[in-house]
């Protein structure tokens, strides 16, 4: 009910470093006509991972809002952050569908 308070949590988790936060305020500043920042949080997200976050700056890119050098910023920094968490480990418990 209590949007503005909700907003403030969104802002002090994604700082904190939680991507979906990041995502979520994304959402929020888009909904509410803020596109250019909308754009920043996403790129953020994606930048630490989040597939959703890049889709959106996708989205947004093929829409006009963002340009092709956010969304190729957007996905090189995607796919570090998914090279930074690989891991053979992680590959062979994927492959056992774990």
């Amino acid at each position: 009910k209590d949007v503005a308070k909700a907003f403030r949590h969104y802002e002090v988790a994604a700082m904190c470093g939680h991507v979906l936060a990041r995502h979520n305020l994304g959402c929020v500043e888009y909904n509410a006509g803020n596109y250019d920042l909308a754009v920043q949080h996403m790129m953020i997200a994606a930048k630490l991972g989040d597939e959703h976050s890049l889709n959106k700056v996708k989205s947004a890119f093929m829409s006009g809002i963002a340009t092709k050098a956010d969304y190729a910023a957007a996905l090189r920094g995607h796919q570090n952050a998914i090279e930074e968490v690989s891991s053979p480990d992680r590959d062979e418990a994927k492959a056992f569908g774990v």
